[in-house]
């Protein structure tokens, strides 16, 4: 018998004293506009749905997909520009960032963060045995200490973790600093699961040209509006994602996402309209919410980090569910702060209206 005991009492103790990740929207009896989880707007188009659903018929149902998911890769390296060697896919990106976690720094390494940052983050430390190192970001624009960070960085078997844009606050790393975190650190994980709505010049994607240790997370779920069916991928030189691939569980990605993921690589017109539109939005909300007295955090994604100075975060958050509006309350990432998708005009209207009336 162990000495920790039986049952739930058998968990390591880290995990028990951890509390899960967790998401409980209030009790609405009418859903007007829901910008919570930073889902696009914009549904998959009817005739692209019936390209997906001809071809699963097609396929037999009671086979595995192909293992490593060929088909999906090799598209996913020709819309990324990369060798097919040096992308891994997974079951949203969530599933590869535990997986690189593990591999570089997992039981006893060190995982740098720079919070307000991704919740999950801290879950994936807890779960593969890495210790957590952070460097908060100062408000009010939340931008990343980079002095601090780099210093930390360079202290033996850390692993820094960037996310640009950040969630929640929506702000960017310039990649001239993830070049320098790469000349500091053994390994870096950077998560740019938003940055299709970013500028061009945000995209970390050419380091990979020049460097040999840096690993980025993408995902399909935001600019591809692809969030129902879990679609994630990393870019690592090859090397790295050979090592990633061994920690990533076997047929993680089911046939319909495969089929979904392709199907909108050939059809990049979709996500390419969608991402202009809630680009356009994003300005003209965070104007909104300037106009009204907000102190808005400047953003590159499809959300805004918003406080109403004289106001409370969870006050304020209720109020607007009472309207109909679901955003996410964040006084544990900042006090006081929200973070509202970036939805349709119609939805941005809605969630203005209530805002107005709940503040």
């Amino acid at each position: 018998m162990t000495g920790r005991g039986k049952g739930a009492l058998a968990a390591r103790p880290e995990i028990r004293e951890f509390q899960a990740y967790t998401l409980a929207p209030p009790p609405i009896a009418k859903v007007l506009a829901k910008l919570d989880f930073n889902e696009s707007p914009f549904d998959v188009p009817d005739e692209l749905k019936e390209i997906v659903l001809s071809r699963l018929a097609k396929r037999r149902w009671a086979h595995y997909p192909e293992f490593g998911a060929p088909r999906l890769t090799e598209a996913i390296a020709a819309e990324a520009g990369r060798r097919v060697e040096e992308v891994v896919v997974g079951n949203g990106s969530g599933e590869l960032l535990l997986a690189a976690i593990s591999v570089f720094a997992g039981n006893g390494g060190r995982l740098l963060l720079a919070p307000p940052t991704f919740s999950l983050y801290r879950q994936l430390a807890v779960l593969t045995g890495a210790a957590l190192v952070e460097v908060r970001r100062p408000a009010p624009d939340f931008p990343l200490d980079e002095r601090e960070f780099l210093r930390a960085a360079e202290v033996s078997g850390t692993v820094p973790l960037v996310c640009s844009p950040n969630n929640p606050t929506g702000t960017v790393t310039a990649p001239a600093f993830l070049d320098r975190l790469c000349a500091a650190s053994g390994v870096v994980l950077a998560d740019q699961a938003y940055v299709d709505f970013a500028d061009p010049d945000d995209d970390a994607r050419p380091i990979l040209d020049r460097v040999p240790n840096l690993v980025i997370f993408r995902t399909l779920s935001k600019a591809f509006s692809a969030a129902g069916f879990r679609i994630g991928y990393a870019l690592a030189p090859a090397p790295v994602a050979a090592e990633i691939r061994k920690a990533v569980l076997p047929f993680s990605v089911d046939a319909a996402a495969e089929e979904l993921a392709i199907a909108l690589m050939e059809n990049p017109a979709f996500s390419k309209r969608s991402i202009e539109t809630v680009r356009a939005q994003r300005e003209a909300l965070a104007a909104s919410l300037r106009a009204l007295g907000a102190v808005v955090a400047p953003s590159r994604s499809n959300f805004l980090f918003f406080t109403l100075p004289g106001t409370g975060g969870p006050a304020l958050a209720a109020g607007l569910a009472r309207r109909g509006v679901l955003v996410r309350e964040l006084s544990s990432a900042a006090e006081g702060y929200l973070r509202v998708t970036v939805g349709s005009a119609e939805e941005n209207a809605i969630f203005l209206d209530a805002l107005k009336e709940a503040r």
